[in-house]
């Protein structure tokens, strides 16, 4: 072929494929209230493409995206003044069957479940979002695989601000968040392959909790990756509890019957209890006492926390459960004390079992149990009693970064 016609024929694919990506990109605009007068309208009338803008105002949520309604984004004008209220009567603000739905730039609070809650959606998006007082979770991520939570603020949650499990592999990223004064920062039940890095959790119940139960889809919890994170004063702070993981209060970074996670490179300070605590999980999940529990099946193996500092915990800056599994290991973290007491080792490969038997007696006892010494000893404040949020950074018109 000659140079001229190879040279015309690559402008013409070049040329063809950007316009492709355009058309992909491409998508009507539809305003709220300015084209329709709710949120529900505007998700009824999108199709894949569309952006739906959320004018300044405040809005009652209950919203649902159904799956037919995917490829969508729903924004903000402002992520302050864009509010939805839940009035502590509404369930959710916004709930997300559909793949592909990204929603930016904007606040939710007082609902009696979760804020923003995608549920069996892939290729999710949930960036500059603030949640506050909710009794559910400010982000939750169920079932959905290949997404991005980023730049959210989430406080007063009394179950878990940030929520990602029941998916494998998950594909999950989490960065650049902050979760404050909620019941558990960061939940991962069942999720295999989470990278949750370079965020703030500040003085919530639990700083962050990759666990497998057997009562939820797809366990055991495995290769989450712990990164570059400051976790500060897990415990220190009186925060709204619904959730059976309360009996875990008081924990920095808790491995809770999970396997191969890799923690590395993060700062856990003034954590009432354990700043890392690994430790094998029961089989249930309750709020009420079961007649037999059947003891702690998940048996934590595998494990890497190195690179650490970890400082001023209320107990044991660094701690094993007696009945974990094989290959956990601890090396190169600068703590003052471990349980058990040479805990840590310089070499990985060698790492073994071992364990304590006092965090076993602790930390693996029935969940109801567990919940409720943590009630009785905390006495938790209401969901709707904690502080609202500062303002926080928004995007500008037209921009999704």
């Amino acid at each position: 072929m000659p140079l001229l016609a190879v040279v015309t024929t690559l402008i013409w694919l070049l040329g063809s494929t950007a316009g492709s990506a355009q058309q992909r990109r491409s998508g009507h605009e539809i305003d709220v209230p300015q084209d329709v007068p709710t949120l529900q309208q505007a998700i009824e009338k999108a199709q894949p493409g569309d952006t739906i803008v959320l004018g300044a105002g405040t809005y009652p949520g209950g919203n649902v995206v159904p799956r037919a309604k995917h490829d969508i984004t729903i924004k903000g004008v402002d992520r302050n003044r864009v509010v939805l209220d839940g009035a502590d009567m509404r369930k959710n603000g916004i709930v997300v069957h559909a793949n592909g739905v990204s929603i930016l730039n904007m606040s939710a609070h007082n609902y009696l479940g979760n804020a923003f809650y995608w549920q069996g959606a892939d290729h999710y998006r949930a960036s500059y979002l603030t949640a506050w007082n909710v009794q559910g979770y400010g982000v939750y991520i169920e079932d959905g695989e290949r997404g991005s939570i980023d730049h959210d603020y989430v406080s007063g949650a009394a179950d878990a601000a940030y929520y990602v499990g029941e998916c494998n592999p998950c594909g999950a990223t989490i960065s650049h968040v902050v979760a404050k004064l909620s019941a558990v920062g960061y939940s991962g039940t069942n999720a295999t392959g989470v990278l949750i890095e370079e965020s703030v959790w500040d003085r919530n119940g639990v700083g962050i909790l990759p666990n497998t139960y057997a009562n939820e889809a797809l366990p055991p919890e495995a290769h989450t990756t712990i990164v570059g994170n400051t976790i500060t004063d897990s415990g220190r702070a009186r925060v709204p509890i619904h959730t059976a993981l309360a009996g875990f209060v008081g924990i920095g970074i808790a491995v809770a019957g999970g396997s191969r996670n890799d923690i590395h490179g993060n700062r856990v300070q003034r954590s009432e209890r354990y700043g890392i605590a690994v430790f094998p999980t029961a089989r249930y999940v309750t709020f009420r006492p079961v007649r037999h529990d059947p003891g702690p099946p998940w048996r934590p193996g595998g494990n890497r926390i190195t690179r650490n500092v970890v400082l001023a915990s209320g107990w044991d800056d660094l701690a094993l459960a007696a009945g974990s599994g094989n290959g956990n290991c601890f090396s190169a973290n600068l703590v003052q004390t471990t349980r058990p007491r040479a805990l840590q080792i310089r070499r990985c490969a060698s790492a073994g079992a071992g364990g304590d038997a006092r965090v076993a007696s602790i930390l693996t006892a029935p969940l109801h149990v567990m919940f409720e010494q943590t009630l009785k000893r905390r006495r938790p404040p209401a969901y709707t009693a904690m502080p609202r949020p500062p303002a926080q950074p928004t995007l500008a018109v037209g921009e999704t970064r």
